[in-house]
């Protein structure tokens, strides 16, 4: 994360609000103010279908669908970690994820750092029945979409794939 401050959580775990709060200063939130854009996630983070999860520093929000969409999860991580940990707090998010029964996850983000620890998870899944889509759109975000399977999700990324 180019110009980003990170923390390593093998040294130093951050509460979940800092790392927020952290994330929001440093990627600012187009036209919103850090103050209105914390109050926005806060109120989303309260709401019944919302869970919130933290692994190392990086904090998990995501909210379930309704009635027959209710294993369907539309989320985003707030990171501060360092790379290589990021990569292991999404395999151990996923693991949550899918140990809660959800078996479909979708995110929207922007920037290739974010795109190479989605094309290391996907590597990851390799040897296992999950399942994970990237596209991309006109503007220049993307979007992906992960299919949880029954095999337990790696704990750790597996270096030199």
């Amino acid at each position: 994360m180019a110009g980003m401050r990170t923390v390593n959580s093998k040294d130093t775990k951050l509460p979940p609000a800092e790392i927020i709060v952290m994330v929001l200063q440093q990627i600012g939130s187009k036209d919103v103010s850090p103050k209105k854009a914390l109050a926005m996630v806060v109120r989303e983070a309260a709401s019944e279908k919302s869970d919130t999860a933290q692994f190392g520093n990086t904090v998990f929000l995501g909210t379930r669908g309704r009635d027959a969409e209710a294993t369907k999860m539309l989320g985003r991580a707030f990171n501060v970690d360092t790379g290589r940990n990021y990569v292991d707090n999404c395999l151990k998010y996923l693991e949550y994820l899918r140990n809660k029964g959800i078996t479909h996850y979708t995110t929207m983000f922007e920037g290739s750092e974010v795109l190479k620890v989605l094309q290391l998870i996907k590597k990851t899944f390799r040897d296992i029945d999950s399942e994970l889509y990237i596209g991309k759109n006109e503007a220049g975000s993307y979007t992906a979409y992960i299919k949880l399977g029954s095999d337990p999700i790696p704990a750790a990324f597996k270096r030199g794939l």
